[in-house]
C-alpha cells in the first residue's frame, strides 16, 4: 500500500484526528475571531440586523464550546464550522471585498470541504466560492458596488488590519495543525501497518503449506519458503503471475487456457473481495514433477493471499481408480468378447455346415429358396457377431493402435452417410492403452454424433505431437449446437469429458448453432510413458 493510498484511508477512517482538528479550530476561532465578532456586535449596536444576530449567534457558540468543552458529534461540528466559514466568507467579500478576510476563509473552506465532505461536494464549494469571488471583484472594479467606506479609510482603520492578522494567524495555525494531526495519524498508521506486516509474514513464513501474495497489478512480492520448495523458483524467478503462468505451463495453448481463466475470476475476485477457491491442473515444476493444487483467497484491498493446498496425490489417486475401472471393464469386454467368438461363433459356424448339408438332402425344388433363406440368416448373425465383438473389444485398436481402429470404424459407417472422412496422423503409437482407449471412445462417439445430428459434409481427424503433448484434433462443418443444453441431455460428451480430464488430459469443445463442431484433446506426453 502505497502514500497515497494509506494517506486515503487515515483521511478517511481517523474521526478522532478530524473531531480533534475541529475541537481545535473552534477554539482558536474564539480566541482570535471572537473579539472581532465581539466589536461587529459593539458597531452594530443597538440597532438589530439580520447580519447582528447571526454575528451573535456565532459568537455565543465559540464562547459555550470554548468555556464549557461542549461535546457534539463529528457530523454536527463539520456543519457549523462550514457555515462559520461560508458566512464569514461571504459577509467580508460583501461588505469589505479585498480589505476583509475572505480569501482566508476561502482557503479554509476548501480545506474543510475536502477533508470532512465528499470530492463532489468540495469541487461544488470551490465553484461557487470562486465564482461569488470574481463577480464581487467584476463589480467593486468596476465601480457597481462600493465599500461601506472610502477605501483610505479603510486601509488606515487598524481594526481592518488586526482583523486581517488575525485571520492569517487562523488559517495558518489551523491548517499546521491539521497537517500535523493527519501525517503523525499516517505515520502510526504506517507503524501499525508495519507490525501487522511482520506478524503476517511471520504467520505466512511458518505456515506448512504454499502461501503466495498476489496484487491486482498481477504482481508476486512475497512468497514463502513452503511455496519456493513446492515450485522449485525463486521469487527473482516468479516476479508475476504472468511468469508463474510461464514456468508451470510451458505449453502455449495450456497455458492461454488456464491464464484467461484464472484472470477472469480474479479481476472479479478483486472487485468483490472475494473468491472461490480456483483449481489448477496438471502444471509442471521446475524439477520436472507433474503437480495440481487448489487456491484458497484471502483478500486485503489490492492484495490477495493465496495458499496452495496439494492435490497432486488426490488426483493421481483418482486417475488410478478411474484407469484401473477403465482396465478392468476392458477386461471384461474382452473376456464377453471372446465367449462370444469361442462360444456362440463356432455354434453359427457349424449351424452354416448343417444348413449346407440339407441342401444338399432337400430335394432340388426347395433347395434354393430354403438355402438361400438360411445362409442369408446365418451370414448376417456372424457379421453382426464381429461387429459385437469388435464394438466390444476393438481388436484392432489393440493390434495396430488408434488411427487405424478409427479408421476402420469409419469404413464400417462409411456406407451409411454421405459425409467425407480425412485422418492425418503425425504421431508415434500411443503407449498408455488407457489413454489410447478414452480416446478411441471419445472419437467413436464424436463421429456418431456428426453422423446422427450434424448433417455434416466433411469430418477431419488429425492426430499429433506439439511442444510435449499428444494432440487430438476433431472438426466437423455441420450446424452445430448449444452445449451448455445439450449435455444435460444426455450423458456421451460429459461422460468422456470426465474421463479423458479424470486420466489427466483436457477436452476441449467450441461450437454453436451454424458453427460446426471443434474438439481439441490433449495429454502430457510424459503420462503416455508411465
Amino acid at each position: 500500500m502505497g502514500f497515497n493510498s494509506t494517506y486515503k484511508s487515515v483521511i478517511a477512517s481517523f474521526d478522532t484526528v478530524k473531531s480533534q482538528v475541529l475541537d481545535f479550530s473552534f477554539k482558536v476561532l474564539a480566541v482570535l475571531i471572537g473579539p472581532l465578532y465581539a466589536y461587529g456586535l459593539y458597531v452594530e449596536w443597538p440597532g438589530v440586523s439580520f447580519n447582528f444576530v447571526i454575528n451573535a449567534v456565532i459568537q455565543v457558540y465559540l464562547l459555550v464550546f470554548t468555556v464549557f468543552n461542549l461535546k457534539l458529534g463529528l457530523r454536527i461540528k463539520k456543519h457549523i464550522l462550514l457555515f462559520i466559514l461560508f458566512y464569514g466568507n461571504t459577509y467580508t467579500l460583501y461588505n469589505l471585498g479585498f480589505f476583509g478576510g475572505g480569501r482566508h476563509f476561502m482557503i479554509l473552506l476548501f480545506c474543510v470541504a475536502f477533508f470532512y465532505y465528499n470530492r463532489r461536494f468540495a469541487y461544488i464549494i470551490i465553484v461557487s466560492n470562486v465564482a461569488y469571488y470574481f463577480v464581487y471583484m467584476y463589480l467593486y472594479t468596476e465601480g457597481i458596488v462600493t465599500y461601506y467606506a472610502p477605501a483610505e479609510d479603510l486601509v488606515n482603520n487598524k481594526i481592518i488590519w488586526i482583523a486581517d492578522f488575525n485571520l492569517t494567524l487562523v488559517t495558518a495555525i489551523i491548517s499546521a495543525y491539521a497537517i500535523i494531526k493527519t501525517f503523525k495519524a499516517y505515520h502510526q498508521k504506517e507503524i501499525e501497518r508495519a507490525e501487522d506486516h511482520k506478524r503476517l509474514n511471520y504467520t505466512l513464513d511458518n505456515l506448512p503449506i504454499p502461501v503466495a501474495a498476489l496484487t491486482v497489478e498481477e504482481k508476486i512480492p512475497y512468497f514463502n519458503d513452503k511455496f519456493q520448495e513446492f515450485f522449485g523458483y525463486t521469487i527473482d524467478e516468479m516476479p508475476s503471475f504472468g511468469h508463474w503462468l510461464e514456468k508451470v505451463y510451458p505449453e502455449t495453448s495450456t497455458r492461454v487456457k488456464v491464464g484467461n481463466y484464472a484472470r477472469e475470476n480474479m479481476s472479479r475476485a478483486f472487485k468483490d473481495q472475494k473468491q472461490l477457491p480456483l483449481e489448477y491442473l496438471d502444471f509442471r515444476t521446475k524439477k520436472g514433477e507433474l503437480k495440481s493444487a487448489e487456491v484458497h483467497h484471502t483478500f486485503f484491498g489490492d492484495t490477495a493471499i493465496c495458499a496452495f493446498i496439494d492435490l497432486t496425490e488426490r488426483r493421481k489417486k483418482k486417475r488410478l481408480i478411474v484407469e484401473t475401472m477403465m482396465q478392468a471393464e476392458e477386461r471384461e469386454n474382452m473376456r464377453i468378447a471372446q465367449e462370444l467368438h469361442d462360444g456362440v461363433g463356432p455354434l453359427l459356424t457349424t449351424a452354416k455346415i448343417y444348413a449346407h448339408t440339407l441342401m444338399l438332402k432337400c430335394k432340388e425344388e426347395d433347395k434354393s429358396g430354403i438355402g438361400n433363406k438360411l445362409n442369408g440368416l446365418l451370414d448376417n448373425s456372424i457379421k453382426e457377431l464381429r461387429n459385437t465383438i469388435n464394438n466390444v473389444s476393438p481388436q484392432i485398436l489393440q493390434r495396430y493402435g488408434l488411427v487405424k481402429a478409427i479408421d476402420s470404424f469409419i469404413g464400417q459407417i462409411q456406407l451409411l452417410t454421405s459425409i467425407k472422412f480425412t485422418i492425418e496422423n503425425h504421431s508415434e503409437r500411443i503407449k498408455n492403452p488407457v489413454m489410447e482407449l478414452a480416446l478411441y471412445r471419445a472419437l467413436v462417439e464424436l463421429v456418431n454424433n456428426s453422423v446422427k445430428y450434424a448433417r455434416a459434409k466433411v469430418v477431419n481427424i488429425w492426430v499429433t505431437n506439439e511442444n510435449g503433448s499428444l494432440l487430438v484434433y476433431y472438426k466437423d462443418d455441420g450446424i452445430g449446437f448449444d452445449f451448455e443444453i445439450e449435455k444435460t441431455k444426455g450423458y456421451g460428451l460429459t461422460n468422456i469429458t470426465n474421463r479423458i480430464e479424470t486420466i489427466g488430459g483436457s477436452f476441449d469443445l467450441m461450437t454453436g448453432k451454424g458453427a460446426g463442431v471443434e474438439v481439441i484433446m490433449s495429454f502430457d506426453l510424459k503420462l503416455d510413458e508411465s
